[in-house]
């Protein structure tokens, strides 16, 4: 009995440990230095007068991702190449430049008085969030698929 009582012990104390370390290994804060090229460059790019005040990566089994807060409240997203995946601006639309063609003119025709606040990308889908709150998602043929 107080063999497997300390046996017991000895595997918890392992898990979390192993827990522990996972925990630290997967969100750590970085430099600016250490975001892939690609992300730099939007950000210079994009953003040439205001610095990034946060940046962290999260790494996930095999997969990376970069966040970035802004001095102005931007945030931006980054897969592990540098590639944005989302960029949320609380005061401000998003860069046009990002938006696809088909997403923007639909927009303009539906939503005239509203500026995108919000764009994210995954595969298959695109959202977008408008300055009034409505949230639009679109197909990878930039098709509308829902409105919240």
């Amino acid at each position: 009995m107080r063999k497997s009582i300390f046996t017991l012990v000895g595997i918890v104390m392992a898990t979390a440990s192993v827990m522990a370390s996972t925990v630290s290994d997967k969100d750590r804060a970085i430099r600016y230095e250490e975001l892939p090229a690609d992300a730099r460059t939007f950000i210079k790019h994009h953003y040439p007068n205001e610095q990034p005040t946060y940046m962290w990566e999260d790494k996930d089994h095999n997969h990376t991702e970069y966040k970035v807060v802004m001095a102005n409240g931007v945030k931006l997203e980054f897969d592990e190449r540098g590639n944005w995946t989302e960029v949320d601006t609380p005061n401000a639309m998003v860069p046009a430049d990002i938006v696809p063609k088909k997403i923007a003119d639909y927009v303009a025709k539906k939503y005239p008085a509203n500026k995108i606040v919000e764009i994210s990308k995954e595969r298959n889908e695109w959202e977008v969030k408008l300055n009034n709150g409505t949230e639009l998602e679109f197909d990878h043929e930039y098709h509308l698929v829902k409105v919240d």
